[in-house]
């Protein structure tokens, strides 16, 4: 099998509580088992590494596949899951019961890929929520983690989120933790370039649902999270645009020059960096910073 050429594997998911803690089982719909789905790309010739790819909100793992492509032929087998409720994940579109949740399935996805390279570096890629999400497992529970790559992360989450009942309404009605509001990213936002705004909007498995319990731990997570990066004990490649409204380079520079913690900034980058006018370069960075890192 080559190395840019995908395959899928399906993960069994966990039931949760409210609190997103592992449930009694594994999760069922009347369908059968809740499965996430993952996208693999083996490595091209003699596996150096891992590299699991979590995807911004609304999106799905797919919408990093150039990316995988350009990583595998450097070497590195690459993960891309659709997280719950995102691509062809199954679950509520946009909700998750909390990061615990999340994170319990990053963790299966790591686990999955130890089973196939136990000995190998494994290495974590976020963007945008997804850059949260990375952090927050890196943070938690990062054993075996060789690095870290944070690509636009949300430095203060903010969503369109239905309004919380007011008045005498608020004593008979709360709001639903599972309740639909809108991620609310504006396509200049995200890249200059046409064709990539264009393919974003066609594409059916993104969406732009976002619940309450979800929204709010994202919020969580940047603020309890992001200033823990001078703390990590992993290498850390932090790539950001300087015209991204979502993610504030200035706050990424004060964890910059800590010992092992390296920042890009992209003149002209918007927050989709992946699809952007500059993707080439990024990507190229990415290839370039994990060579110097894991060389073979």
């Amino acid at each position: 099998m080559s190395g840019s050429e995908p395959f899928v594997t399906y993960l069994e998911l966990r039931e949760s509580n409210a609190e997103g803690e592992q449930g009694a089982g594994l999760s069922h719909s009347s369908a059968g088992l809740v499965l996430l789905h993952v996208l693999e790309l083996a490595a091209a010739g003699e596996p150096r590494g891992a590299v699991t790819c979590v995807h911004e909100a609304g999106e799905h793992g797919g919408r990093a596949l150039t990316l995988a492509r350009a990583l595998a032929e450097n070497g590195w087998a690459v993960a891309l899951p659709d997280l719950r409720g995102h691509g062809r994940s199954e679950g509520p579109r946009g909700h998750s019961n909390g990061l615990k949740e999340v994170l319990r399935d990053l963790k299966d996805v790591q686990d999955h890929l130890a089973y196939r390279q136990p000995e190998a570096p494994k290495v974590l890629l976020g963007q945008g929520l997804g850059a949260l999400y990375a952090l927050a497992h890196a943070c938690e529970q990062g054993d075996g983690l060789a690095g870290l790559i944070l690509i636009a992360p949300l430095t203060s989450p903010s969503f369109a989120l239905p309004e919380k009942p007011s008045g005498l309404m608020k004593l008979f009605k709360k709001q639903s933790a599972d309740a639909a509001g809108s991620i609310g990213f504006q396509a200049d936002h995200l890249t200059a370039v046409q064709a990539e705004r264009e393919a974003r909007a066609g594409d059916e498995l993104v969406h732009d649902v976002i619940t309450v319990r979800a929204a709010e731990e994202a919020m969580r997570a940047a603020a309890e999270y992001l200033p823990k990066l001078r703390q990590l004990g992993v290498p850390v490649l932090l790539i950001a645009g300087d015209r991204d409204p979502h993610c504030e380079v200035a706050s990424l520079r004060s964890a910059a020059g800590s010992a092992g913690i390296e920042l890009e900034c992209i003149a002209g980058g918007r927050h989709d960096l992946l699809h952007d006018s500059a993707a080439a370069d990024v990507r190229e960075r990415i290839v370039r910073w994990l060579e110097q890192r894991f060389p073979r």
